[in-house]
């Protein structure tokens, strides 16, 4: 359940404005609120900026009290701070860290990675 309507009447914005301002046809702005898609890609990030909230709140995966993002369920301590500093990194920084993770979890899965390595020690 995304919430780009919730966020658009917030906003006291049109479907027209939101439409513009994150390149996509009106329509497609109607399809968001009546849940038929979700916003992706790049349409997802603009929305994030226009809105000023996370991805995530907008496609219901988060929810926001006062401003904050509240933790999903079921997090660590330890998996909490580094969502918070995965959270913090420019979007750059972002794509480096998915790729490292990426190859790091290829190279767990061949045995060849530096955890696998250390206890094979």
């Amino acid at each position: 359940m995304n919430r780009v309507k919730e966020l658009r009447l917030k906003s006291g914005m049109q479907q027209k404005e939101i439409a513009v301002a994150v390149s996509v046809s009106r329509p497609t702005i109607s399809e968001w609120e009546h849940q038929k898609k979700d916003p992706s890609g790049d349409r997802l990030r603009r929305l994030s900026d226009l809105f000023g909230v996370p991805a995530g709140y907008i496609l219901g995966i988060d929810n926001m009290e006062d401003g904050e993002v509240i933790a999903p369920r079921g997090l660590s301590d330890d998996e909490q701070i580094l969502l918070d500093r995965y959270r913090a990194l420019s979007d750059d920084d972002k794509e480096l860290l998915r790729s490292d993770a990426l190859r790091m979890k290829r190279e767990a899965d061949r045995g060849t990675g530096s955890s696998a390595q250390r206890t094979a020690g």
